[in-house]
């Protein structure tokens, strides 16, 4: 690992090592569509997207960087990174807040999609952005120099039960999410290519499907759209062999997957990942069972920038994370870990951001000093010292004064027959009295009262004191945000 030096300098930028002094210059880097650039190119049009930004936008300007095309998105984002600007990834969905965002943190401007860019003053728009691409006069390649604590980029929690957050990320936290856990864990190696089913926005993509890859020489493929069919045709087109997903989407990837073009590049992945929320035992069992693949469950927070709980890919089974990635250190309840121990989960470890909106300062980013970091998560350790997810803790509520995880439930009801989503939630009944609502995307193949019978079963044996107190309802679809996470607030 490069250990940063003390002073300014570029070795401490977090581009140093990926587009600076990359392993090959001429080796593919990213991949889209007909788009292929190499290292030598993509560091060409980071150098020259830079220039045009330092030329739009006073020194220290926040930039949003909101597109749906990912190419344009990790374009924007490396010049941003070489440029005097700070970039604020941002997801590319309409509604989505930007112009709070804009407002209470005084954004100078945009790069990408002009409609999804309103209330910015100025915006440099997808097609100048992919036009750095191409035959231009050299620039400089090197990155600026920089302290290790320095800023590098903001990035924006999923806002799955409320207002997503700004969180402040360091150039040392990138490169040590990458040593820890896309060097350690899924040993990212030249010859890879990666692709995801999630924005670039969500640091999770972000890692595993630019920045990890760039650092280990290999290759991001990156789609004009996120249209699970477009996935599934670069992931074919490229060769992918990773493939950086969540449980929703490898479930609907699955049912897709049975076109032979698609199911083959499917069984030639070496690594599936998945996160974002619980991976059902059923989705696991098919992966494995229709292209030979063990889904590597993992669980991470923006805060930390990646994942920080893992399996290696020889022990990954359903409803298990798996330990702690080596290079964090975590506490469960407040005390180490140990067998049949459970509670809020902390971490700590040299990735951790430096700083982070406060709840009722609009518009401030407070400073994270070496306190550790509460993630909001609830889990237990089994008899084998396997950590097991039991949900958010702000998402548990009480039924007849019995604490009710939804994501616990939702992990039982996931292995019924015929269930193919489903969402708990707290509710209330024409007394005003607390109770369970359950709302199910049911398999077509099965009968709707069939299901409901085997849930209101299920959740007898799960949850006894609120099994006379549940509300079933069917749906087509469940609420997700644009990163694909059930959204409880508007699910309510």
């Amino acid at each position: 690992m490069l250990r940063p030096v003390r002073s300014k300098d570029p070795r401490n930028h977090l581009l140093w090592g990926a587009l600076a002094e990359p392993p090959s210059a001429t080796a593919p880097a990213v991949l889209g569509g007909a788009r292929r650039l190499s290292y030598a190119e993509l560091a060409a049009a980071a150098a020259h997207g830079a220039a045009e930004i330092d030329e739009r936008f006073p020194p220290g300007s926040r930039v949003l960087i909101v597109a749906y095309d990912q190419m344009a998105v990790a374009l924007a984002l490396l010049a941003s990174l070489y440029s005097r600007c700070v970039p604020l990834l941002v997801d590319a969905q309409p509604g989505s807040g930007l112009d709070r965002i804009v407002h209470n943190w005084r954004v100078a401007g945009a790069l990408g999609d002009r409609d999804l860019s309103i209330g910015v003053r100025e915006t440099i728009a997808t097609e100048a952005i992919l036009a750095w691409v191409g035959p231009r006069p050299p620039a400089p390649h090197e990155p600026p120099a920089v302290h290790a604590d320095d800023p590098a980029l903001w990035t924006f929690t999923s806002g799955t039960t409320g207002d997503p957050r700004a969180v402040v990320h360091a150039h040392r936290g990138p490169r040590a999410a990458y040593e820890a856990f896309g060097r350690g864990i899924l040993a990212l190696k030249p010859g890879d290519r990666t692709i995801a089913t999630a924005g670039l926005p969500f640091v999770y993509a972000l890692g595993n499907n630019l920045l990890f890859p760039l650092l280990a020489g290999a290759a991001a493929i990156l789609p004009g759209d996120l249209r699970l069919p477009t996935v599934l045709h670069e992931l074919r087109r490229h060769e992918a062999s990773v493939l950086v997903s969540g449980p929703w989407s490898l479930e609907a990837i699955a049912r897709l997957g049975d076109r032979p073009s698609w199911g083959a590049a499917l069984r030639h992945l070496r690594l599936v990942l998945s996160a974002g929320e619980p991976l059902a035992e059923s989705v696991f069992e098919r992966w494995r069972s229709t292209f030979g693949q063990r889904p590597l469950d993992n669980l991470g927070c923006t805060e930390m920038f990646n994942s920080f709980l893992a399996a290696d890919l020889a022990a990954a089974r359903p409803g298990s994370l798996g330990g702690v990635v080596p290079g964090f250190e975590v506490r469960v309840g407040g005390a180490a870990p140990a067998p049949h121990r459970r509670g809020a989960l902390s971490v700590r470890g040299e990735s951790r951001a430096i700083g982070i909106s406060s709840d009722g300062l609009e518009g401030r980013i407070e400073p994270i000093g070496e306190a550790w970091c509460e993630t909001g998560d609830e889990v237990e350790i089994d008899g084998e010292g396997r950590f097991v997810y039991l949900g958010r803790l702000d998402d548990r509520f009480k039924v007849r004064g019995q604490f009710v995880r939804p994501a616990e439930v939702e992990r039982r009801l996931l292995r019924l027959p015929g269930v193919r989503e489903c969402m708990v939630v707290g509710d209330v009944d024409e007394r005003d009295l607390a109770r369970v609502m359950v709302r199910v995307v049911v398999d077509p193949a099965w009968q709707t009262d069939d299901v409901f019978r085997r849930i209101r079963e299920e959740i007898r044996s799960a949850i006894p004191a609120a099994a006379r107190t549940v509300r079933l309802e069917a749906a087509e679809t469940l609420p997700r945000n644009a990163r694909g996470k059930l959204t409880r607030a508007r699910g309510r």
